[in-house]
């Protein structure tokens, strides 16, 4: 039986106490412990270890919770809005500067200093990242390489966010090393980014004039809110994973730490449930084994793959099936 890996993620916020009235996160460090542990222990009842991304205050504010996390399986990325992180530098000099606004130099200095912020909290230098909002430019993954970082998950396929310098239109969908120069290409770098999984067939439309395909996320009400189910999400991105046949077949699910994942009762906790019970009868359906893994189990792999270029067909175009059913 063919197996397809996945990849359960998490961005893990600051307190709203330590951030901008603007931002979202949990309401407090309790908050946050709940929201960490209960979708750790969700995961674990499918067989999913989770890779948590974490912003430089998060780790300084709870080192223990994450490195008892990290105890029982589960990966520690750094995670990094530039206006949460330094709010003189980033947020007020500039309007609420996103990462892929900064230059390549700043991009340094924002990761030396949150680096080094993470190994006094850790103890060791972070391997793995992810931007917010995937805000990236095409210095990303060079300065990211450069910076002593592995790989991470830094974009979202079709997702054009203007507003915050997020645009990943014919992106690649599958993991791959990164480009030194443009970041929505395949490279040969010593970096390996593994994008959010979305259901190409599906298109949604929102303010500021973004644009996103439709991926398995619990924090969106894809079902109230735009009329398509987690059964046709997960259907979709299965058959779409496996028809591109990528050598390394990973889906990738994202949320993050404000949400109630202890409470059973509460509507994102439902929503993460039946994103992955879909997740797992879609499989099923396919004849496909799913395989719960971590961040760097995958970039692993893709850094010991022959560095072959692929030919590459823009995703958006493959496929024509209807986002519902």
């Amino acid at each position: 039986m063919k197996e397809i890996n996945i990849l359960l993620t998490m961005d893990c916020e600051p307190t709203l106490a330590t951030t901008h009235a603007q931002a979202t996160g949990p309401r407090d460090w309790a908050h946050g412990e709940r929201a960490v542990k209960g979708y750790f222990e969700i995961g674990r009842r499918y067989g999913l270890p989770a890779s948590y991304f974490v912003h430089p205050e998060t780790v300084l504010g709870q080192p223990d919770v994450f490195a008892g996390l990290e105890s029982r399986g589960a990966c520690l990325g750094l995670h990094m809005h530039p206006w949460k992180y330094s709010m003189w530098r980033y947020g007020q000099k500039r309007y609420l500067a996103n990462y892929g606004g900064l230059s390549a130099d700043e991009q340094r200095a924002c990761l030396a200093e949150s680096s080094a912020l993470w190994r006094q909290a850790m103890g060791y230098q972070p391997l793995y990242f992810r931007p917010g909002s995937f805000s990236a430019n095409d210095d990303v993954f060079r300065v990211l390489a450069e910076c002593g970082f592995r790989g991470g998950s830094c974009s979202v396929p079709g997702r054009v966010w203007a507003d915050v310098e997020t645009v990943w239109s014919g992106a690649e969908p599958d993991p791959h090393r990164a480009n030194a120069f443009f970041r929505q290409a395949r490279g040969n770098l010593e970096f390996a980014n593994v994008p959010v999984s979305v259901d190409f067939s599906s298109h949604v439309t929102g303010q500021k004039c973004r644009a996103m395909h439709s991926d398995l996320r619990p924090d969106t009400d894809w079902p109230g809110k735009h009329g398509i189910s987690y059964q046709t999400i997960a259907t979709n991105i299965v058959g779409q994973t496996m028809a591109r046949a990528p050598k390394i077949p990973v889906i990738v699910i994202i949320s993050h730490n404000h949400y109630e994942y202890s409470d059973e009762n509460n509507a994102v906790t439902k929503r993460l449930i039946a994103s992955l019970d879909a997740v797992m009868a879609a499989c099923k359906a396919a004849g496909v084994r799913p395989v719960g893994t971590t961040i760097a189990a995958i970039v692993d792999q893709v850094l010991t793959e022959p560095n072959v270029p692929q030919t590459f067909v823009c995703p958006e175009s493959a496929y024509s099936v209807n986002a519902k059913q």
